[in-house]
């Protein structure tokens, strides 16, 4: 009786919707990285020669978000989250049926594309249907994209003991999305265009969206970089066979969404906020007892846990705050435009440290980025001036 009630209030139904979207564009691209051995030998070069697929996915990313807000405000959100659900569709299944490199590169990019509108069009309409406590909806939805993360590897292994085709996860996800997007297009709550400012008005916190878009650059590059050179750092720094670094990978990513969860929980009894820097206080201190651990397996397995349980919370509750701080559209935008950024140059600069320098640098790297955060974290938590309202006495003319 709970759930039929929740589904039939529109912003509870929209939100349960897009939960299942995040499920399965999670699924979907985390099954990437092992199919790709199985797509090199489909047509016919080395697996080094693929690294370029996920450039082109990330590249597709960018450019998704850049013209999201013109798309957006032509169709209605729902519109336009059905259409880059079924975008990303084509271009994953395009990946699993690749002819040559050039043609398997076309297909990630547009993939990337169709990713990049569901990311920014889900996050952005549950923002905007949660106003009071986005910070709760944002990481809850975010946590089922966790969830897809872990059980696409699952799913790809599974594929490839039983069938020796582990591109089958890509079917899957591929086709959850194409069956969720006329659900997506029937049901969900949405406006008929992007959110804009009302006439006049002022931004409550003019350069809150601009810190806090480089807080998630340095943020999302530092979570991507680290957990994907995560396995050679266990390796290097803690002697662990690959089997065994492998596993220590996953429980990161297991923190990552466990935090997710946990904010889930205190995002309705903390302010966003307060969710915040207790989070970016977690990452320092995870950061930390990575600089002290370099050779003790035990205290570099708490770090990684720490750090992963940290990090899960700060991407949902950033956005949270960049979109209720922001009257329009634009900012979250230009914010995501921002985070996604960080994963095409922080991930290089990590391996750059590890491979020639060694742990010691790639800890120093995220102490850094963690003091980083916190420094743009506390110059967009300031507090803010009341917005101007044009025709009060006190609202001088801009």
């Amino acid at each position: 009786m709970r759930f039929a009630r929740w589904f039939s209030a529109p912003a509870y139904r929209t939100a349960l919707i897009i939960c299942g979207v995040f499920f399965a564009a999670g699924l979907t691209i985390a099954a990437i990285g092992p199919s790709v051995p199985v797509l090199a030998a489909q047509i016919g070069v080395d697996t080094a020669a693929l690294g370029g697929l996920f450039t082109a996915f990330s590249a597709g990313v960018l450019v998704a978000q850049v013209g999201l807000l013109r798309v957006a405000r032509r169709l209605s959100q729902r519109a336009t989250l059905a259409a880059s659900m079924l975008l990303m569709c084509v271009g994953i299944l395009a990946v699993t049926q690749g002819v040559s490199l050039l043609g398997l590169f076309g297909a990630a990019l547009l993939g990337g594309v169709g990713f990049g509108g569901v990311l920014a069009n889900g996050n952005m309409m549950v923002a905007q249907l949660f106003p009071s406590g986005s910070a709760a909806a944002l990481n809850g939805i975010n946590l089922f994209f966790g969830v897809g993360s872990i059980v696409g590897p699952s799913l790809a292994a599974a594929a490839n003991a039983r069938l020796s085709a582990p591109q089958v996860a890509l079917w899957v996800g591929a086709g959850a999305m194409a069956v969720l997007s006329p659900v997506v297009l029937g049901l969900a709550a949405s406006r008929a265009g992007a959110a804009t400012s009302a006439p006049g008005a002022r931004s409550t916190a003019p350069a809150r969206g601009w810190l806090l878009g480089f807080l998630l650059l340095v943020y999302t590059g530092t979570e991507i970089g680290f957990g994907g050179w995560l396995t050679l750092y266990m390796v290097t720094s803690a002697a662990m066979d690959v089997a065994s670094a492998a596993l220590v990978v996953s429980g990161f990513w297991l923190a990552l969404t466990s935090g997710r969860a946990l904010a889930v929980a205190l995002g309705v009894r903390m302010s966003a906020q307060g969710l915040l820097r207790l989070c970016l206080g977690g990452v320092l201190l995870g950061a930390v007892l990575l600089a002290l651990s370099i050779g003790n397996l035990a205290l570099t397995l708490a770090g990684v846990l720490l750090l992963g349980l940290s990090c899960g919370p700060v991407f949902p509750t950033a956005l949270a705050l960049v979109a209720s701080s922001s009257q329009g559209g634009a900012a979250t935008s230009r914010a995501l435009i921002l985070g996604n950024s960080g994963g095409m140059i922080v991930p290089a600069l990590i391996g750059l440290l590890l491979t020639r320098y060694g742990p010691p640098a790639v800890v120093a790297l995220l102490v850094v980025s963690a003091l980083v955060m916190i420094g743009l974290g506390a110059a967009a938590l300031r507090p803010q001036p009341e917005p101007c309202v044009p025709g009060e006495a006190d609202c001088a003319p801009a």
